[in-house]
């Protein structure tokens, strides 16, 4: 059997399950076994299925071979960098230095850093590119007496910087994404059409004893990205299931292990 012939029972097995992205079809292993093949074959079937932006194959724990439509899926649960985020997925990553200047503090920088007027920042302005593809635009504001010399490092994996070289490790961070529409200069940057729908994030970020450490804009180009989200119903210190316990409707049983998810899909770009 050939990896052409393997990739079209790859296929039926997407249609047959009904997966869509994100959905894991199985480890190499299992699937070599269950198709009846060799895994060197199977690698042949996946490879042409990745090109295809079918599959994606995932490292790590909880890895193994997912489907994919081409989008990179970011949890908001949690904090990592770009590139921990990318390598897990399998996606190729690369990071242009825009921008790196040492520079007074705006009053947005003073709000949000909180830090005394006159006091200064570094501001970091970085181009991300997936599997050769614009991907984001990253706007970053970091206090210089937190990080001093900053550009004398690479400035690839900011959160992986602070932690090693800084000791100092990010731990909460506040979000919120809106719809923007790419300017002509971000357009140009990130290579696609002025008015291409952007996803803005903007995030602030602290390290474990509550002092801000970084605030920052990313832009995404929207039909690109994923973002997931879990959720979790909370009585007080408990989690508790929204049903009614026992016929009770004041009795709250406790949640299953399994919280409720939710995986948002972003609106595609306007080519």
């Amino acid at each position: 059997m050939s990896g052409e012939e393997v990739a079209g029972l790859l296929r039926s097995m997407l249609r047959r399950d009904e997966l869509g992205p994100g959905d894991r079809l199985g480890d190499e292993r299992s699937l070599a076994a269950e198709l009846g093949v060799t895994r060197h074959r199977l690698r042949e079937a996946l490879g042409v299925l990745e090109e295809q932006g079918l599959l994606r194959r995932r490292i790590g724990r909880g890895g193994g071979v997912f489907v994919s439509d081409g989008r990179i899926e970011r949890n908001l649960n949690t904090i990592e960098g770009l590139p921990d985020i990318t390598r897990v997925q399998g996606v190729r990553l690369t990071t242009t230095l825009l921008r790196c200047e040492l520079t007074l503090a705006r009053p947005h920088d003073l709000r949000q850093l909180r830090l005394a007027p006159g006091a200064y920042v570094h501001h970091v302005l970085r181009l991300r590119n997936a599997d050769g593809r614009g991907l984001s635009l990253e706007d970053t504001r970091v206090p210089a007496d937190l990080f001093p010399d900053l550009a004398r490092h690479d400035l690839s994996h900011l959160y992986r910087l602070f932690r090693d070289v800084y000791d100092i490790h990010p731990e909460l961070s506040d979000e919120s994404v809106e719809v923007a529409y790419a300017t002509i200069d971000e357009a140009d940057t990130l290579g696609v059409l002025p008015g291409t729908t952007l996803l803005r994030l903007t995030r602030v970020t602290q390290d474990a004893g509550g002092r801000p450490i970084e605030c920052a804009t990313e832009r995404f180009v929207a039909d690109r990205m994923r973002f997931h989200l879990r959720r979790y119903g909370v009585v007080g210190n408990a989690h508790v299931d929204q049903r009614q316990g026992d016929g009770d409707p004041d009795v709250q049983r406790p949640v299953s292990r399994r919280p409720a998810t939710r995986s948002v899909q972003q609106p595609h770009a306007h080519y």
